[in-house]
């Protein structure tokens, strides 16, 4: 039997049956390796490989960074920053939440985290204000996904890992794109809150002395991005020792500035960071295994040939992956989406033009929009729990948003400079 073929069913009736993700991409794994006659052997060797970089040190400590930034108080103030800039604008809380997930997006690194810090101050205070459910909770679902776009970014440093990219190019590729899905979101919560007369009623009138104030209150929340990517880019120390200085640095400023992370929620903190650490490393492991299986299998050159066979018109073929990455979102969870993905089309991309960079940020944006579309959406389900609503309301409600996200997307696609720039301007592409 066709090994690629052997393993989409095995995986497809495993997920059926309702096994977890990560399980059924290793019992698919298992059987592809019995069918060919490989020693499983093979299977420990390349789990093993799969884990023993330096790199992935960065995915735990910026899960437990973000963890400990929200414990500590940094989330809050950021909030207290956002509002500020704000004023009672139309749909200002929603504004607010936008300027807010950008901000934290610097600090965390994961899509699902900043929906849930930002989510759960800022979603009850738009119903509060008159906002519906619906539409806060979607505000927040999307603009929670930012977290995955700027940089630190885990999915970014997954797709490095998988790809053989510089992961530190990737974090600077996403500065303008991330930036540009905030001005997205932006613009249509604008139009939306205009419509329906959203208004935040309790909020300060803008000044100068008042963002000041804000500003000056979350300064050592607002200096964490600078020393982690500042940190990064100037080239004092590299990702993973950047995702290391921002557990210790939010440890202070929430133990000795802010006073606010206790004993009890350090290891809140810790059991979450291993929790999701588990989940990704396992995932890891199993799609690196069946990315080696497809690799001897020579299954990514022959989807590769028989894309570019099939679609001749590059554009075509762009808009065609682009689609499919949309579509794959919305049923497999990101970091499987890249790690079984990123083998079988970065060689298409290449050959149609597209810097791995690029496609890095570009598959990126894709699984943040993964992250609100149903039925699989995390952020979906963790914006409906905090707003007590259904995820159905929430789906409808960000449409108008993914619509965006999808346009953006497209840009950033066709338009290479958009990602480009930046990484050629610092050295790190050619």
């Amino acid at each position: 039997m066709n090994i690629s073929l052997l393993l989409t069913v095995t995986f497809v009736v495993f997920l059926v049956l309702g096994v977890p993700v990560a399980i059924s991409i290793g019992l698919a794994a298992v059987l592809a390796l019995a069918s060919a006659n490989m020693p499983m052997s093979y299977l420990v060797q390349t789990a093993y490989t799969a884990v023993d970089e330096f790199t992935i040190i960065a995915v735990p400590m910026f899960i437990l960074a973000g963890t400990l930034m929200e414990k500590g108080g940094l989330t809050a103030r950021l909030i207290g920053f956002s509002r500020a800039i704000v004023g009672p604008a139309p749909g200002g809380l929603a504004t607010v939440t936008i300027v807010a997930c950008t901000f934290f997006a610097a600090i965390s690194g994961s899509g699902p985290a900043t929906t849930a810090a930002i989510g759960s101050i800022m979603i009850p205070a738009m119903v509060k204000e008159g906002y519906g459910k619906g539409f806060g909770s979607a505000i927040s679902s999307s603009a929670g996904g930012i977290g995955v776009v700027i940089p630190p970014s885990i999915p970014m440093i997954i797709y490095g890992i998988t790809s053989e990219t510089s992961i530190s190019g990737l974090f600077i590729a996403g500065v303008v794109p991330g930036l540009m899905l905030s001005g997205a979101l932006f613009l249509t919560s604008a139009v939306i809150s205009r419509r329906r007369g959203y208004r935040a009623r309790s909020a300060e009138p803008r000044s100068l002395r008042l963002v000041g104030r804000a500003a000056w209150e979350a300064k050592w929340a607002l200096f964490a991005p600078v020393l982690i990517l500042g940190g990064i880019y100037s080239g004092i120390f590299t990702v993973t020792e950047a995702s290391v200085v921002a557990v210790f640095y939010a440890l202070f400023i929430g133990i000795f500035v802010y006073r606010e992370i206790n004993v009890t929620g350090y290891l809140d903190s810790m059991t979450y960071a291993v929790r999701i650490t588990g989940t990704v490393m396992l995932v890891l492991v199993t799609g690196r295994i069946v990315g080696r299986i497809l690799s001897v299998f020579q299954v990514p050159q022959a989807v590769s040939a028989y894309l570019i066979e099939t679609v001749s018109d590059p554009t075509m073929l762009i808009l065609l992956i682009l689609v499919m990455l949309v579509f794959i979102g919305m049923w497999m969870e990101t970091l499987t989406q890249i790690i079984i993905l990123t083998p079988l089309l970065l060689p298409v991309v290449t050959n149609v033009g597209l810097d791995p960079i690029q496609f890095g940020i570009v598959f990126v944006i894709a699984c943040e929009i993964g992250y609100s579309t149903p039925p699989l959406g995390v952020n979906l389900f963790v914006a409906s729990e905090i707003g007590n609503t259904t995820v159905e309301q929430v789906s409808k409600a960000s449409i108008p948003f993914l619509a965006a996200e999808i346009f953006v997307m497209g840009l950033v696609a066709f338009i290479p400079e958009l990602s480009m720039w930046l990484p050629r301007l610092l050295g790190f592409a050619t």
